[in-house]
């Protein structure tokens, strides 16, 4: 094996390769790891299957991992896709971060919700709920919607679960009234939006929402859950996909009740587009000849922090809190940023070392672990998956060639 970029020590690249390799043996299905370096790839490498299950049954002859496979972002579309919209809004003076969110939602009122900004909506500090199950009617019948239209109808009418900027809680609800937010301000539905204003004039021709409409076959795609949204048969309401996901967003409330298109899940992309994504803002907004936004816009966004300083605007903020997640080695304090999306996936803008790395899984592509809680997939417990000791192998060769040096 050989490193792309010659800068970058080679052992530790190996201590990458056998710990992806290792989750590979024991049970993951597939990976995607990219590590960029002073805008270089130093290394970029696809590993195992990226569909391996018909259901409950494997597959006599699984589809190989590519590193084009078009992944499933989850909640990476929160800064994909929610948070780079805001970040052009906002520069273009369209949209302020001060703005109440009922001055665009007038539905959204009532008590402490005609308080409530734009900026603690980002900064997941509005009081709203994580989750509102709206597809299926024994959550709350009141709320039942599997139509768009009335989805958007239900959103503002989402009680809170906190006072507003008091406590950090991480929410779909938040960002999906984000999504709302942009297509009344623009006038477009948010997948066209991003789509003519960031992705075509970056000339990213695998990124965007319900891709699998746009010619695109399905074997270019990841596959998420075995059986559809059952957990493996244990979870059941009306219209549930019981076949193998493919192609199609994972997540529940943007596949059955916001047609595809949320502020929260829907983006698919691929790890080559994605770095581009990262680049543009360790850049400052800008990449190649396309400009998102100006640097003092990056600079709020990044630096712009909520009440435990654990999220930036939109952005995830590597903490002791979340070494788990992104390593101990990661800087920290203003230096890096990340997110992680639900299925599988993680990425961190470490402006300290002007790198960026980017982990694609399938985690979900797995047996459900049989618990009370039903969201653990055996896929879940493997090193590669849990992405902080992969990413702490990477700075580690930084730290250590930085020592050298």
């Amino acid at each position: 094996m050989k490193s792309e970029n010659s800068s970058y020590p080679l052992e530790w690249i190996e201590k990458i390769d056998r710990q992806i390799i290792f989750s590979i043996n024991n049970g993951l299905p597939g990976t995607v790891f990219t590590a960029i370096k002073n805008e270089e790839r130093i290394f970029q490498k696809s590993y195992g299957n990226q569909r391996i299950y018909n259901e409950k049954e494997l597959m006599p002859n699984p589809q190989p991992m590519k590193v084009d496979t078009i992944f499933d972002m989850a909640s990476l579309t929160k800064i994909f896709s929610t948070t780079f919209s805001y970040m052009k809004l906002i520069d273009d003076r369209i949209l302020s971060i001060e703005d109440k969110v009922n001055k665009y939602l007038p539905e959204f009122t009532g008590g402490d919700k005609d308080q409530i900004t734009i900026k603690q909506v980002l900064h997941h500090n509005s009081g709203l709920p994580s989750s509102f199950h709206f597809y299926d009617p024994d959550y709350d019948p009141d709320f039942y919607s599997q139509s768009r239209e009335r989805t958007i109808e239900l959103l503002p009418l989402v009680p809170l679960l906190n006072k507003p900027g008091t406590v950090t809680l991480y929410s779909d609800i938040g960002f999906a009234l984000l999504g709302i937010i942009i297509e009344k301000v623009t006038g477009m539905r948010q997948d066209e939006f991003v789509k003519k204003q960031i992705y075509q004039p970056l000339g990213l021709k695998n990124t965007g929402y319900i891709l699998d409409s746009t010619g695109l076959v399905q074997d270019r795609f990841e596959a998420t859950e075995r059986c559809g949204n059952t957990r493996d048969g244990m979870v059941s309401f009306p219209n549930i996909r019981t076949k193998t996901i493919q192609g199609e967003v994972h997540d529940e409330f943007a596949y059955y009740s916001m047609g595809q298109v949320s502020g929260h899940a829907g983006l698919f992309s691929t790890a080559d587009d994605l770095s581009v994504l990262c680049q543009l803002i360790l850049n400052g907004g800008k990449y190649g000849a396309f400009e998102l936004c100006s640097q003092q816009t990056v600079d709020l966004f990044l630096n712009t922090l909520n009440i435990d300083k654990t999220y930036a605007l939109g952005f995830q903020v590597p903490t002791d809190l979340c070494h788990l997640i992104y390593g101990l080695l990661l800087p920290q304090a203003g230096h890096a940023f990340g997110h992680t999306g639900w299925v599988g996936n993680c990425f961190v803008i470490d402006f300290h070392h002007n790198s960026i790395v980017i982990i694609l899984t399938n985690k979900k592509h797995t047996p459900v672990i049989p618990t009370a809680y039903r969201d653990r997939f055996e896929g879940d417990l493997l090193p590669v998956a849990g992405y902080g000791g992969t990413i702490q192998l990477f700075y580690g060769g930084l730290v250590s060639e930085t020592v050298k040096n």
